[in-house]
């Protein structure tokens, strides 16, 4: 007989399928885990590039805040010459690295460092949701600094820049790396440019001055305002005119008018040899410059109370320039030596200060008294060049300005000229001025610089002052006038023509003389010859004399090239 038993068969199987649904289930687990683990890290890398591409995202920012606000607060507060010196130094040395760092501050600390040949910027580790970033922002020189023509008062500096950001969660980290380029461009503007300017295009009483055949300028012009032209000719321009209204006005017999045309038939016919434009943007007669950094030059440091004549020094050595307080007169000259010398009163004391540029001294004398001779010379704290301020009127300047001197001459109050003010170094003119032939005078290549700035009145002729008066200097009334005294006189009558080889800015426009209304003859004071310095139009200009704002152009390319790389 067979027996059969199936029990232990079952048995086996079912141990089987056992092992086979634990191994399944156990694969299954272990993969669930892996893949969860491949998730996490997935999601950890994911989490630690984008942290990383934010860093990048802030390093733009930041790239941006450094120049276009650091750089651009820092350029606008600096003295615009002293901007000028720097920009021609990283030029010279082929150095915008330094130049940069020099300018890129908050309250005068440098945001950049200078690591090796570069400039860098670093955030240290910073948390950022669930994980951190650090940036480096790393700025080299694309090419060396250079003048854009046709200069000096324009300077372009190109850059590379390389922003690297490190983002981390948790074990993950990733790396972002963005470069580009970048170009400043700084320039400096000067209203010493013009040979005339005026912000108001009128008396301060709101009465009319008119351009006549006894007004000739050489050189550009630019009013806020409207020009005003009387008879045929109504002057003559050899400079580029511009205003900002639409319309001029025209005598027209007696009869004027506004009409937005450069001549009034033939009755009112002014002669451009250039151009004449009008609706142009306003300019606004403001200065980087403030009245109280010139203060600040000339006293360098001194606070000496009462009234006298500072010339500011620490006991052996100049620090700063002269500064009178008290009205004063003021006498440039050259002595016996060629070199330059200041005479000035105020009150019953007179000092006369010597620079003696070649062995780099100033001797000071107080008349009657006494003399020192110091270090150094009265060129200001930032030694851009002779500042004399006077905090009062200057009730007299006249004299002769020394050929290697550049030099400006302010006040708090009116500035009269009593005499002829030339430069000791310039090519004088030749024939008449407004006829043909006439080669007005010049001072191109020459070193000797005058600024003559009044800020709280106005500049004036003296009725002392000679007929044919010659004045080279740049004025600036910066609230007030350029004007002659008495120049309604009849009883005086015409005294000739007013020379200025140099330019007007002002806050009104100044008569200078009178003429018959039905005749065009002068009557009375003097007609107007105003010849641009050219040295202007190439940047020059006297020592802290009151600029437009310098500014800086940054051309915002920070995207140019995206480059990653994965550790």
């Amino acid at each position: 007989m067979r027996i059969t038993n199936n029990k232990g068969v079952a048995l086996a199987i079912t141990l089987l399928v056992i092992i086979v649904l634990i191994t399944l289930g156990g694969l299954f687990v272990l993969r669930a885990v892996n893949e969860k683990n491949i998730s996490d890290h997935q999601q950890m890398a994911a989490k630690a590039f984008y942290i990383a591409e934010a860093g990048i995202n802030l390093g733009i920012d930041k790239l941006d805040t450094l120049i276009n606000t650091n750089m651009l607060t820092t350029v606008n507060a600096l003295n615009p010459q002293v901007l000028s010196n720097k920009a021609q130094t990283a030029v010279s040395n082929a150095d915008g690295i330094t130049f940069l760092i020099d300018t890129v501050k908050v309250g005068g600390a440098a945001q950049l460092t200078l690591v090796g040949t570069n400039a860098e910027y670093n955030v240290g580790t910073t948390a950022f949701g669930s994980g951190n970033y650090q940036y480096k922002i790393t700025i080299s020189e694309k090419s060396d600094p250079a003048v854009v023509p046709p200069g000096p008062d324009k300077w372009k500096l190109e850059y590379y820049y390389a922003i690297s950001s490190t983002g981390s969660s948790s074990s993950e980290t990733k790396r972002v790396l963005l470069t580009g380029d970048f170009t400043v461009e700084v320039q400096r503007d000067n209203f010493a440019k013009y040979a005339l300017f005026t912000d108001h295009h009128g008396t301060p009483s709101g009465g009319t001055v008119w351009f006549t055949d006894k007004t000739n300028f050489a050189g550009p012009l630019h009013t806020n305002e409207r020009y005003s032209f009387a008879f045929n000719p109504s002057g003559t321009f050899d400079g580029a005119v511009t205003q900002q209204l639409s319309t001029a006005r025209f005598y027209n017999n007696g009869n004027p008018f506004l009409t937005n045309a450069s001549a009034n038939g033939t009755l009112d016919v002014p002669v451009f040899n250039v151009s004449y434009t009008r609706s142009v943007a306003e300019i606004v007669l403001s200065s980087s410059v403030q009245k109280q950094d010139l203060i600040d030059q000339a006293r360098g440091g001194d606070t000496t109370p009462g009234n006298g004549i500072f010339v500011a020094n620490n006991g052996t050595a100049l620090t700063g320039g002269i500064y009178v307080n008290g009205n004063a007169t003021v006498s440039l000259g050259v002595d016996g030596n060629g070199d330059a010398a200041y005479t000035i009163t105020e009150g019953t004391t007179t000092k006369i200060v010597t620079v003696k540029r070649a062995s780099n001294q100033t001797s000071v004398e107080t008349v009657g008294v006494s003399t020192t001779t110091y270090g150094g010379l009265p060129d200001g704290v930032d030694d851009v060049g002779t500042i004399i301020y006077v905090n009062g009127a200057v009730n007299s300047l006249s004299g002769t300005v020394q050929k290697d001197t550049e030099v400006t001459v302010s006040s708090e109050n009116d500035i009269i000229i009593t005499n002829n003010i030339n430069y000791q170094e310039y090519t004088p003119a030749v024939g008449t001025p407004g006829t043909a032939g006439y080669v007005p005078p010049n001072a191109d290549g020459k070193t000797n610089l005058l600024g003559i700035v009044a800020w709280g009145g106005n500049v004036r002729v003296g009725t002392s002052a000679p007929n044919n008066i010659s004045m080279h200097g740049i004025v600036m009334a910066r609230n007030g006038i350029f004007t002659v005294d008495n120049y309604t006189s009849t009883t005086v009558g015409p005294r000739g023509t007013a020379t200025l080889l140099g330019g007007a800015i002002t806050q009104f426009y100044g008569a200078f003389g009178l003429f018959n209304g039905s005749t065009s003859t002068q009557i009375a004071g003097y007609g107007r010859n105003f010849v641009y310095d050219s040295r202007t139009l190439l940047g020059k200009a006297p020592p802290y004399f009151p600029s437009m704002r310098a500014f800086i152009a940054f051309t915002n390319d920070l995207t140019d090239k995206l480059i990653w790389q994965n550790r």
